[in-house]
């Protein structure tokens, strides 16, 4: 059975060291034990070596929201795989729909993004999802398909099946309303057709699937109902450690 997982990106919401130490601590004051969950939080890169004291012998992860598709090199400004390693990161998110926009990632360097994370032994939250403009095109499956196939070539069949996907519908992303819970379990569906068309049934049975997207306390109630829904990732509702906690709360089984 899939563990369930809760994951939240900061973005640069929380924008002080001293904001991230403090969240950091209410979120280990109500969570640091719970492990029928999986759970981790992304801060950015200033913050993670101060997270890691506030959430050493926590059950709750953290990781980067991004990393250099490159080990090292003249490139100005990025962040390599091995530093995020021994800051002891295990989760890199990859492939935002924000960094695909503002910062025109392609997906041939989410891919090489991919194999560092396992190289480097860390899980790699792939973000996945349509445009409202893909939705009103009939074409929103077809750009899903592109980058799942582009994220997942390569890699073995044990590397792949440990890839989060994170499914945001980038016309759902920080919005007040998100897609309907209906919308979100067909396209998880189809999402993990896909993966078992390509890369076998086992890899689709144990791949997770969670879903971004205007997430709050409400929607993952219906959302930890629905049987390919393996989590969610958390945007601003997981700014405050009480929101974040009715979240996991709803997936404990």
């Amino acid at each position: 059975m899939r563990k369930q997982i809760i994951g939240s990106s900061w973005k640069m919401h929380i924008n002080s060291i001293n904001m991230a130490e403090e969240t950091g601590e209410d979120l280990n004051k109500l969570l640091g034990h719970e492990s029928r969950v999986e759970m981790f939080i992304l801060p950015s890169f200033p913050m993670i070596p101060k997270l890691s004291e506030v959430l050493k012998n926590s059950s709750i992860k953290y990781g980067a929201q991004n990393m250099c598709y490159e080990e090292k090199g003249a490139f100005t400004g990025e962040v390599p795989p091995l530093v995020l390693k021994e800051l002891g990161c295990s989760y890199v998110e990859i492939g935002h729909a924000e960094r695909r926009s503002y910062f025109n990632e392609r997906d041939e360097n989410i891919n090489k993004k991919v194999r560092l994370a396992f190289k480097y032994g860390m899980i790699p939250v792939v973000c996945i999802g349509e445009e409202e403009r893909d939705k009103k095109e009939n074409i929103g499956e077809i750009k899903i398909r592109s980058q799942i196939l582009w994220a997942l070539n390569g890699l073995s069949k044990e590397d792949a099946q440990e890839v989060i996907l994170a499914y945001e519908p980038v016309w759902a992303i920080g919005k007040e309303e998100a897609a309907s819970v209906d919308y979100v379990e067909n396209m998880h569906g189809h999402i993990r057709d896909i993966v078992k068309k390509e890369l076998g049934e086992e890899v689709s049975k144990n791949i997770r699937i969670i879903y971004g997207g205007s997430v709050g306390p409400e929607n993952s109630k219906e959302l930890s109902k629905r049987e390919d829904i393996d989590g969610v990732f958390v945007g601003r509702f997981g700014l405050e450690a009480e929101n974040f906690k009715s979240i996991v709360d709803n997936f404990i089984r």
